[in-house]
């Protein structure tokens, strides 16, 4: 007879903790760093009962944010770590001491890793690398070709000729996918140790405090390769900068491969001390840019591969557009829509990407002009005619009331003259569109008019769901 819990343990695919592992790791992709740490990182898996899985939540309020605010991604997710569908329980619980762990996290050496118990030891461990994060699966671009080749260099050749190398960019556009990618190549041959600054600071108070300093330079100074991320956050900790100088320069003088990423240039470092900015400003410094409409369209037809979704390319395209250019703020509104898709258990339509982006755009999305096809795609959402016959010669007066819907926002959002709107909508003459805005705005005119309430009830709408 086979015992059932060996049997799970052995079966990734009925182990609850591999599951929620695998969770946690679609969930991480898909939200910005801080949300996940905040609400996920400190969950874990309990058991599967009955073919639900339990999962423990440590505070009551984050039980009911999650339930409330991230349920839809979170039954995705299970789904997807699970291979077939699951549902989930959430409860509150106090997490096992001392062996689980909510995603198995990393020692301090890790960019995921949490704050240690144990004394520091000076063993060569792995670094803890994100599996996804490889230079396979970076979508390069014109706004970050320079920084991935030179990341490629140091990964296949570190110590040699850039070093140290520095990258800088705002939050969500691929500085910490670079670090891990360089870590997954030298950590097959090299002492390979990766690290946050919060954890690197952390460590350090940590091993002073329990007279181990020795055994945390050993560490850091015995490094083949050394990749720190987020190391503005070093401004203004006077003591652990004045040791992380010195690993730098031990680890600079033997030729040892120093890899820096940070949310800006060195010179804009504040709190930090000139002799490191000017150390850091000594190597290759690299920036990576806002993605084009181009790259983030790559971004997403990624990710929609690995999901195996079905989504036509204007589609794709007024995500793109409406999803802003942070590339987490990117995926997590691709999630979304996804969500929103299958609850509707419907293909995703254009339709489907306004509800789901409704209130959720970033600024530079709001302020971005509607098209004529994403003025279609909401009035047909709204009304329940299909796009095609916007642009047909039908003149039924339910379509032809959806088009006047259509007319008047072109006219009162774009910049485009009657000419264009009217191409727009199937060739039709500039004045068909004159004639079609002003009936809505003579009907809108009459107060109290329950027609009227229509007209108000759809624009409004129709402005909400584009930011208009």
């Amino acid at each position: 007879m086979v015992n059932r819990s060996a049997r799970s343990l052995n079966d990734p695919h009925s182990d609850p903790r591999a599951i929620w592992q695998r969770t946690l790791e679609v969930l991480r992709d898909s939200l910005d760093r801080e949300t996940f740490e905040t609400w996920f990182a400190d969950t874990y898996a309990i058991e599967i009962r009955g073919g639900v899985l339990h999962v423990g939540v440590p505070t009551v309020i984050k039980l009911e944010t999650l339930r409330g605010s991230y349920y839809p991604q979170l039954a995705s997710a299970v789904r997807q770590a699970a291979g077939r569908p699951m549902e989930i329980e959430l409860r509150v619980a106090s997490r096992p001491e001392p062996q689980t762990a909510a995603l198995d996290m990393p020692e301090d050496n890790s960019l995921l890793g949490g704050e240690r118990s144990q004394p520091i030891q000076p063993a060569r461990s792995r670094p803890a690398v994100m599996n996804q994060a490889t230079f396979e699966r970076f979508v390069e671009g014109t706004s970050n070709q320079i920084a991935v080749t030179a990341s490629r260099r140091v990964a296949y050749h570190p110590g040699e000729d850039t070093n140290p190398l520095f990258i800088y960019s705002n939050s969500g556009l691929g500085k910490t996918h670079l670090l891990h990618a360089i870590a997954h190549v030298t950590m097959q041959s090299h002492y390979t140790v990766l690290v946050d600054t919060e954890s690197y600071v952390r460590q350090f108070v940590n091993s002073v405090g329990a007279g181990e300093r020795a055994a945390f330079q050993q560490k850091y100074e015995s490094a083949e390769v050394l990749i720190i991320d987020d190391v503005q956050k070093l401004g203004g900790k006077v003591q652990t900068q004045d040791e992380f100088f010195n690993v730098f320069n031990a680890l600079h003088h033997r030729n040892r491969q120093i890899v820096i990423a940070s949310d800006m240039p060195p010179r804009l470092l504040t709190g930090l001390g000139e002799r490191l900015v000017t150390r850091f400003e000594g190597g290759l410094v690299v920036e990576i840019n806002q993605p084009d409409l181009e790259l983030r369209m790559a971004i997403l037809q990624r990710k929609i591969r690995d999901w195996q979704l079905n989504i036509d390319e204007s589609t794709i395209v007024m995500i793109a557009e409406r999803a802003g250019t942070n590339v987490r703020s990117l995926l997590g509104a691709l999630q979304r829509v996804r969500v929103f898709a299958e609850s509707d258990r419907s293909p995703v339509t254009p339709g489907i990407v306004l509800r789901a982006l409704a209130g959720h755009a970033p600024e530079e999305a709001r302020k971005a002009k509607p098209t004529v096809a994403e003025l279609i795609a909401a009035a047909s959402d709204l009304t329940g005619v299909a796009p095609e016959l916007f642009t047909a010669p039908r003149k039924d007066r339910r379509t032809a009331r959806a088009r006047q819907l259509v007319m008047y926002l072109a006219c009162h959002h774009t910049d485009l003259s009657l000419n264009a709107i009217g191409e727009a909508l199937g060739g039709r003459d500039h004045s068909t569109v004159l004639h079609g805005r002003d009936k809505v705005e003579g009907l809108l005119a009459k107060a109290g008019d329950p027609d009227s309430q229509w007209w108000v009830q759809q624009i409004s709408e129709i402005r909400s769901r584009l930011h208009l």
